[in-house]
């Protein structure tokens, strides 16, 4: 029978891990230097307004393209792509349009929020 894994914070798990190092925060270090990650991390709307009209065109096209193939099994990839974009990007948006972290300008972050809380059927509280 296998070992149980004891979770506590005073338990043989916890000891352990003190023991190899692994209880701190230093065990772990990116390779990025400072100044490229703070590059990296500069927020800007440009690239979330153009995920956004992506996104939302994809969306419409799809759609355009379930109305114009309805009755065939053409209509079949288009409800695929439609569900896809409307249930995982919606829940993609919501999450970080929540946090405030797609788009630099707070207003942006609250429409698309409040559009993809619609879409998922969520109330739209900030967390």
């Amino acid at each position: 029978m296998a070992k149980k894994r004891d979770y506590s914070l005073v338990g043989e798990s916890t000891r352990r891990a003190i023991e190899t190092g692994l209880a701190s925060a230093e065990w772990y270090h990116t390779d990025v230097a400072r100044k490229t990650m703070k590059e990296l991390m500069q927020r800007s709307d440009g690239p979330a307004i153009r995920d956004t009209i992506i996104w939302i065109v994809a969306i419409l096209g799809s759609a355009a393209g379930i109305v114009w193939f309805w009755g065939t099994w053409w209509v079949v990839p288009f409800l695929f792509v439609y569900g896809v974009l409307y249930g995982s990007s919606s829940d993609s948006r919501w999450h970080e349009c929540g946090h405030g972290t797609a788009f630099r300008t707070r207003w942006m972050n609250d429409v698309v929020y409040h559009i993809a809380s619609f879409m998922l059927m969520r109330n739209p509280v900030q967390w």
